[in-house]
């Protein structure tokens, strides 16, 4: 079924206050859950909202959590996120970063006791809006779904990372990857729409290739491939260092040992390098220059693009589709929103 983004956000935004969050927190968790479909990314939408009401009623998230700044000085601080929304914690820690940053040109934050905080591009952007740079990392502790490189055994979460950075025009770069071959929440979108996911994602709980995702469900679990095919050493450096960034520098832990999600924010003003239209005018002729490359012969895109594209592009063609034809919600997905606003006191029908 589709549904027009607004009245998707409205349905989210009256079910977490439902469950108790303040309607500002409401408002941006129940924001960056829809952005995520819109933009094609419904691993971190709104088939969240069962998981983190969830949560909230067995204690593991605190809607009225209070963030506390534990440590700091002129470019960092720590917080202790006190397991609040972790939308709302990691805004607010960028928010710091970039505070800092006008100040000192760089700003950092880490965070311990953070839950999930869903696309790290939503963070990264604030730096970005304020002629920025923005990097993010985050560990996905303690679950352990990825296989280090030549493993049979998940020992690492999917540990993405994100940077954002101005062009010179409406079209940033903002690369946000996992550091695995994909996200967890999209092997979970597959299952809940009985899809098999590609060659290459998954191995069983035995360490043999397998397409089915249900496989995250056994016991024990199969798990995730780093990302890079053949050459998967690279992102299983990359998750390890994701890894220490976001969870052995705040203190939130590390792969198995780790407590809760870890992040690591930052924000670097341009203008204490060079003058930023310089910087924007460097960096829309290195875009201009990609873009007017000749395309390969037969190349086809895993969307099916038959061009040349910047990170962040896809995303911003499918927000404007989607945008128009209404964000989709498998029927799975939907029943369990249905059952978390019921478990809340919110009748979604009379919305």
């Amino acid at each position: 079924m589709k549904i027009p983004a607004k009245k998707l956000k409205n349905i989210s935004v009256a079910i977490f206050k439902g469950a108790g969050c303040p309607d500002n927190h409401a408002e941006r968790v129940s924001e960056l859950l829809v952005l995520a479909n819109l933009r094609g990314h419904d691993s971190h939408g709104v088939v969240r909202i069962p998981t983190y009401i969830g949560q909230i009623l067995v204690g593991q998230m605190k809607p009225r959590a209070e963030i506390e700044v534990v440590n700091e000085n002129e470019v960092m601080a720590v917080l202790n996120g006190n397991l609040g929304i972790g939308q709302v914690t990691a805004t607010r820690g960028m928010e710091i970063a970039i505070e800092k940053a006008k100040k000192s040109g760089v700003g950092m934050a880490s965070i311990y006791n953070c839950n999930h905080i869903g696309r790290m591009a939503d963070y990264a952007i604030m730096a970005l809006e304020q002629d920025m740079i923005g990097f993010v990392t985050a560990n996905v502790g303690p679950t352990t779904m990825v296989a280090p490189y030549g493993g049979a055994k998940g020992a690492l979460g999917t540990n993405p990372l994100c940077y954002a950075i101005p062009t010179g025009n409406d079209e940033p770069i903002i690369l946000d990857i996992a550091t695995s071959v994909c996200a967890a929440g999209k092997v979970r979108v597959a299952h809940a729409r009985g899809e098999q996911v590609p060659e290459g994602w998954l191995i069983d709980n035995k360490g043999l290739p397998t397409t089915d995702p249900s496989i995250i469900y056994d016991s024990p679990p199969g798990s995730i491939l780093p990302f890079g095919g053949e050459v998967a050493y690279k992102g299983y450096g990359l998750c390890l260092v994701v890894d220490i960034l976001s969870g052995a520098l705040s203190g939130s832990g590390c792969g198995s040992n780790a407590h809760t999600n870890g992040v690591f924010l930052m924000a670097l003003d341009i203008s204490n390098f060079r003058p930023i239209e310089e910087f924007k005018k460097s960096v829309k002729k290195l875009v201009e220059e990609c873009k007017s490359t000749p395309i390969a012969p037969g190349f086809v895109g895993i969307h099916g693009e038959k061009e040349v594209l910047i990170p962040g592009d896809m995303e911003r063609m499918k927000e404007e589709k989607n945008r128009k034809r209404g964000v989709f919600v498998e029927e799975t997905t939907w029943n369990r929103i249905l059952k978390a606003a019921k478990d809340v006191g919110v009748d979604v029908d009379k919305l």
